[in-house]
């Protein structure tokens, strides 16, 4: 009975030790393959728009006159809603409960970006059929960016669980862009007609993306979170060895 009672203990520690483990890696893995689908959803649109309109995403007509916001709802209307499945098109009411985007920051505080802030004064929001919110802001374009024949900076971020989970950058919302980095302006840039993770560049580390002082995948940056989509994707769709958690 001694025996029986010290293996069962013997099973029970090994257990308390290995289970949190598996739990944390069995949740990295889901959020991995939710956030893989949604970033992939989102860059099929885009192609499915292209073959429509037979030309290049820099090439789509956006509206130069009317607010951020008007710009917004007309891309999402325009060129990523036909294309996705919608359970919710939010227009310009993203505080409604089921369109409602409030990310906070890796720390789990207010996200304080003023930026790129989460508005609907700028940027409209839709929920797609496998649960995660959409949110799309159609940036102002430079006049270096204008003269060099591209369109609007595009920005997303998307919440891979809607109003549930962590609801922070890092966790389960992430951020990408038109052309990454680059962004959609520059001709040399090969990636300038798909969505790219916010801030991601080929010509950079992975390292790169867990250091920098600004938005990186670190908690202590300025405004933690941002990159870590760029960091998972330049890890090969992995989190790598320097994941915040």
């Amino acid at each position: 009975m001694a025996e029986v009672l010290i293996t069962l203990g013997i099973i029970g520690i090994v257990a308390a030790m290995t289970l949190p483990s598996l739990i944390a890696n069995h949740r990295r893995q889901v959020t991995l393959s939710k956030v893989k689908q949604t970033y992939t959803v989102l860059n099929n649109a885009l192609e499915r728009a292209k073959v429509d309109y037979d030309t290049e995403v820099n090439n789509w007509y956006i509206p130069t006159e009317g607010s951020t916001l008007d710009k917004s709802m007309f891309f999402a209307e325009t060129y990523m809603i036909p294309y996705l499945e919608v359970l919710h098109y939010c227009k310009d009411k993203i505080s409604a409960p089921y369109c409602n985007l409030t990310p906070k920051l890796l720390t789990g505080t207010t996200n304080g970006d003023p930026i790129y802030p989460v508005s609907s004064r700028y940027g409209t929001s839709f929920v797609l059929k496998n649960g995660a919110i959409v949110y799309i802001m159609v940036g102002a374009m430079t006049q270096s960016e204008i003269d060099l024949g591209g369109i609007s900076r595009i920005w997303i971020i998307f919440d891979i669980d809607g109003p549930q989970g962590y609801n922070s950058y890092g966790y389960d919302v992430f951020r990408v862009e038109l052309g990454g980095e680059e962004g959609p302006a520059k001709r040399n840039n090969a990636n300038r007609n798909k969505f790219l993770p916010y801030g991601y560049n080929t010509n950079k580390n992975c390292d790169y993306y867990v250091s920098e002082i600004n938005h990186a995948c670190n908690k202590t940056a300025t405004y933690p979170g941002n990159y870590c989509l760029a960091y998972i994707v330049c890890n090969g769709w992995d989190f790598g060895d320097k994941y915040p958690w």
